[in-house]
C-alpha cells in the first residue's frame, strides 16, 4: 500500500517557517516509511500589505520566535516587513522551489528552507529572479540550469501545481498553512501539528506511531 506524507505550506506564510523543524523531522525519519510530497498554495498575489495587516503579522511572528527559536532577522523586521511599498507574492518562490525539484530530486524542502532564511533572517526580497537565483546557488544548483527551469515553470505549470494543491485541501479537510497529511493508499489523514511547534522530536514520535501502530 501506497504511504505517503503531503506537506502542504505557502514559503510567506509565518506558521509554515514556524513549522521548519518539523518538517526536518519528518524528512530525517520518513524515508523508508513514506514519500514526503510538498505542495505549495498561492496565499500571497502581488500585493503590498496595509499597516494594521502588518502589524497583525509582526505580533505572529513574535509569537513564533518565542514558542521555536526561529529566527526574525532586524532586515525582514526594520526593512521588508516595515516597508509599506514592499511586495509580497508566493507565486515567484514557489516557482524557484518547483525549479529546485526539477533539477535535483528531492530538493524542495532544502530550497523552502534556503527561501524562508533568506526572507525572514536576511530581509531579502524573495520576489525578484536573481535573488532566488542565488539562494539557488547555496544549495548547489548551477545558476544557469535553475534560471532556465524557474522561467520555465513561472511561465505556465505553477499555475496547475498550485490549483492541485487546492484540490488536495478540500478533500483532505485542510483550510490553511501549514497542514501535514497522511496518505495511506485513498484514505486521507490530517495531522494535528500545532501543538508540536518546536518539538520536533516529539512530531517525530508521532509519525512513526501513525505509521506503525496497526489500524493507525
Amino acid at each position: 500500500m501506497q504511504t505517503k506524507l503531503h506537506y502542504i505550506y505557502d514559503p510567506l506564510c509565518g506558521w509554515c517557517y514556524a513549522a521548519e523543524s518539523l518538517l526536518e523531522a519528518a524528512m530525517a525519519s520518513g524515508s523508508s516509511l513514506y514519500e514526503l510530497e510538498l505542495h505549495a498554495g498561492g496565499l500571497f498575489q502581488r500585493m503590498h500589505i496595509p499597516a494594521d495587516k502588518r502589524d497583525m503579522i509582526r505580533q505572529s511572528d513574535a509569537r513564533i520566535a518565542q514558542m521555536t527559536g526561529q529566527v526574525f532577522g532586524p532586515a525582514y523586521l526594520n526593512g521588508l516587513l516595515d516597508n509599506p511599498h514592499t511586495i509580497f507574492d508566493s507565486l515567484q518562490p514557489i516557482a524557484a522551489i518547483l525549479a529546485a525539484e526539477k533539477l535535483q530530486k528531492n530538493h524542495a524542502p532544502f530550497m523552502l528552507k534556503a527561501i524562508q532564511h533568506a526572507h525572514y533572517r536576511d530581509g531579502k526580497p524573495i520576489v525578484h529572479v536573481d535573488v532566488l537565483t542565488d539562494v539557488a546557488e547555496t544549495i548547489g544548483l548551477d545558476r544557469h540550469e535553475f534560471a532556465m527551469a524557474y522561467e520555465e515553470i513561472l511561465s505556465g505549470p505553477i499555475q496547475h501545481h498550485i490549483d492541485d494543491t487546492l484540490r488536495l485541501m478540500h478533500y483532505a479537510g485542510v483550510n490553511g498553512f501549514p497542514a501535514f497529511v497522511l496518505q495511506k493508499g485513498d484514505r486521507l489523514e490530517k495531522l494535528e501539528h500545532t501543538q508540536y511547534y518546536g518539538q520536533p522530536e516529539a512530531f517525530r514520535d508521532l509519525l512513526t506511531d501513525k505509521l506503525v501502530m496497526p489500524g493507525a
